[in-house]
């Protein structure tokens, strides 16, 4: 699934678009600062494909040996983006 962001022309924040063009995410700008905005938006959009790679590199790792503790980051990570975590 890819995502878009682009400046909001409704509101001062920022929109997530998916593939299709409709809106599944507005980021309001913290403080009026556009660019920090922005930064979250991107990060937002970029969210399901950096998932889908920390999910590859923890498999990779895993057959090939990490340093200690590694490991565990990278579960954690993936257990909160993926809502497993409590």
């Amino acid at each position: 699934m890819t995502y878009t962001t682009a400046p909001a022309a409704m509101h001062s924040g920022h929109d997530i678009r998916d593939a299709s063009g409709h809106m599944i995410a507005i980021v309001h700008n913290p403080a009026a600062n556009r660019i920090e905005g922005a930064r979250i938006a991107a990060l937002l959009a970029a969210a399901p494909e950096l998932l889908a790679a920390l999910i590859e590199l923890q498999q990779w790792a895993e057959y090939n040996g990490i340093p200690e503790g590694t490991g565990e980051i990278a579960l954690a990570a993936i257990a909160r983006a993926t809502g497993a975590a409590q």
